[in-house]
């Protein structure tokens, strides 16, 4: 039996038909750039997000960018975040001339905010908290470290799309989002999102992802290319309505997952912060016999994943950096562990069920 470890045509296949009729309306009407369907698109996330503002950009990384260049953070400044997260994250930072400080993970795979404080000093300028695998970092706590060192805290949210905590609600400056298509609301193609209570950081977003330009031929400030096409605004649009359905069915399974693994010795399930509504973009449990099971493919025919093979620090684009293949605790641990198992909607029980008796055959 193979069990893919993602099958985006199993949700794609019902809304085509509708998302094609709306595309050769975009086509018809010949209006490609910031067109009304982005507009619109902006407004129905600015209200799923529970955001005032919602400014559209070509993918999560330049959402992180923006940000950064919004609050002028630039070279000689440094932004905390964590190493166990995709590179993506620190790109964003180095793109724009600032330096990325790393930070380990605790036992939810988040940045620790216990490590956070240490690495504090004059050139810091931001945090940048990820809101790994589909749950929250502990922003309430980080919120309390950036006000007292009177520093930004920026989400980087390309996997927690309506993820949210009971206890607590984001202060921070901006959050950043990837539509990448694996994503738990995925374009057909490449998108992003930056969301913001903050009307100095919206009004500077949308100048930068446009050329620095709100009126044709009139640029303002130094600015970019990076704007969500009309055609990706249809598509996530209509998958919008759909989310939170399909992240119930992820945690169905994620709980399945729990309740059939819960009494295996060679396994460590995740765990869910207290208050926090977990969407699970990614179910990551870690085993040391996790190569015995990656390099049996052939034979059980499961698509696994690993995130993330490699921190950040260790990565070769860093070899320059002063954190270059230092020992950053948990995340040099768990990286040789970590295996991301199947999860998505529309996931057959004869699948979930293959996976859990793989596993448990593997793992016992």
């Amino acid at each position: 039996m193979k069990v893919p470890f993602n099958d985006l045509r199993r949700i794609h296949k019902p809304i085509e038909a509708k998302i094609i009729k709306k595309f050769v309306k975009v086509v018809k009407e010949n209006n490609f750039v910031l067109n009304e369907e982005i507009k619109n698109f902006e407004k129905e996330y600015s209200l799923f997000s529970n955001s005032k503002f919602a400014v559209s950009c070509a993918n999560g990384t330049d959402a992180i960018e923006l940000i950064l260049r919004a609050l002028n953070i630039t070279k000689g400044d440094e932004v905390i975040l964590p190493t166990n997260t995709f590179i993506a994250t620190a790109l964003a930072v180095t793109r724009a001339g600032a330096t990325p400080v790393f930070v380990d993970n605790n036992k939810y795979y988040l940045i620790d905010f216990k490590k956070i404080e240490e690495k504090i000093n004059k050139n810091t300028k931001a945090i940048i908290a990820v809101n790994l695998y589909g749950q929250l970092a502990d922003l309430k706590k980080i919120n309390a470290i950036a006000k007292k060192y009177s520093l930004y805290l920026i989400e980087d949210s390309a996997q927690s799309h309506g993820a949210s905590n009971s206890n607590f609600k984001s202060n921070s400056i901006g959050a950043a989002y990837s539509f990448y298509p694996g994503k738990n609301l995925g374009a057909w193609g490449d998108g992003g999102m930056i969301t913001t209570n903050n009307k100095k950081l919206y009004e500077k977003v949308t100048l930068l992802r446009n050329w620095g330009s709100v009126k044709k031929y009139e640029h303002k400030v130094f600015g970019f290319n990076s704007r969500l096409q009309p055609l990706q605004g249809v598509v996530l649009s209509e998958k919008l309505k759909n989310l939170n359905q399909w992240n119930a069915e992820r945690q169905e399974i994620a709980k399945t997952y729990i309740e059939n693994l819960s009494e295996l010795k060679n396994v460590v399930l995740p765990d869910v912060m207290k208050g926090n509504n977990h969407v699970w973009h990614v179910f990551a449990i870690r085993s040391k016999k996790r190569n015995d099971i990656l390099n049996n493919k052939k034979i059980h025919g499961i698509e696994f994943g690993i995130h993330y093979p490699k921190p950040i620090h260790r990565q070769k684009a860093y070899k320059e950096h002063r954190q270059y293949n230092s020992n950053i605790e948990l995340a040099d641990l768990y990286c040789n562990q970590l295996l991301s198992l199947p999860i998505f909607p529309k996931m057959k029980k004869t699948e979930i069920d293959h996976v859990l008796i793989t596993l448990k055959k593997y793992l016992k």
